[in-house]
């Protein structure tokens, strides 16, 4: 199912709303749920009539935090399973099996449910990277922008890189970028391979790119920073071309940078983002959040969730 044709998204808030006219009755488990930060989430999102959930975890430690953070369960589906390991393969199984649509993490740790969610026989993997795709709004211009990756893939050759930009382009899809502009972000824009290989990779996709190797978007590199968001900064060092200095998406070389970059966004910056981690054939939806994200990131990662619920290549 193709997504349909809508207005570009410029906002976190228009990303909200847009999932207020989709919500319907999308079903987010939360894997572990006996965690008051999650339920917390859940709760505001819930209100909002964004998802209908799923608890799975220790059932008297959910229904004690759910009563004392005024989380109604009322048509609230618990499931009982205490530990931590086998509440995450539930949650996943929940989703393979069309019973929930978004998986949400809760009290477990994140190596233990993205094991159960690339697990070759019972997870929802079935080929593709996983990767985490932020959507921030600029801090210099109305509009919204994509980051990748500050969470998943650590140290990624080229053949990842492809497909962490395919991921990200396959986000902004979903929000009304036609065909998004991607810079393959380098500390500089010439080709140093030796010192700098990721001036290298760039060089290499932009290529990729130009033959057509990369569906539905404009991809140019190596770029700097300054040279992909900047048109002064492009137009100062003589750089062209349709992404020189509007950029909607920026691949990062690394976990490294990328990390770097997104903590610069909230911290410096003050952006609030929303995280899609997607890249596995279902496309279900995951939330995994930091415990440092704020409970607005966390509410407009949910409802970017509500967004790509359904939506297919």
């Amino acid at each position: 199912m193709r997504c349909p044709a809508l207005q570009k998204m410029r906002s976190l808030k228009d990303i909200l709303a847009l999932a207020k006219k989709r919500a319907g009755n999308k079903r987010l488990v939360l894997a572990a749920a006996d965690t008051e930060e999650g339920l917390k989430c859940v709760r505001d999102a819930h209100q909002r009539g964004l998802i209908q959930p799923i608890l799975v975890g220790d059932r008297q430690r959910v229904t004690r935090l759910c009563r004392s953070l005024k989380l109604l369960l009322a048509g609230v589906e618990i499931v009982d399973e205490p530990d931590p390991q086998q509440a995450a393969a539930k949650a996943v199984a929940m989703c393979r099996e069309g019973d929930a649509d978004i998986l949400m993490k809760g009290n477990v740790h994140t190596a233990v449910i993205l094991r159960a969610i690339l697990d070759r026989d019972s997870g929802l993997g079935q080929g593709g990277l996983l990767s985490n795709t932020t959507v921030f709004e600029s801090p210099r211009e109305q509009r919204l922008m994509f980051m990748a990756d500050p969470a998943v893939n650590i140290n990624p050759d080229v053949t990842r890189k492809v497909e962490m930009i395919r991921n990200a382009v396959w986000v902004a899809n979903r929000l009304g970028f036609a065909r998004p502009k991607v810079a393959v972000l380098a500390p500089i824009e010439e080709v140093n391979v030796e010192d700098m290989p990721a001036t290298a990779d760039a060089a290499l996709i932009a290529k990729m790119g130009e033959a057509g190797q990369i569906a539905a978007a404009d991809i140019a590199g190596p770029y700097a920073l300054d040279v992909a968001v900047n048109r002064q900064a492009a137009k100062c060092k003589h750089v062209e071309g349709p992404v020189a200095g509007r950029a909607d998406i920026l691949l990062c070389p690394d976990l490294n940078s990328a990390a770097i970059l997104y903590k610069a966004l909230i911290h410096l910056a003050g952006r609030e983002v929303a995280n899609a981690m997607t890249g596995v054939k279902t496309k279900t939806p995951l939330v995994m959040s930091s415990r440092s994200d704020s409970s607005l990131t966390k509410l407009y990662t949910m409802a970017l969730a509500v967004v790509l619920v359904g939506e297919e290549e």
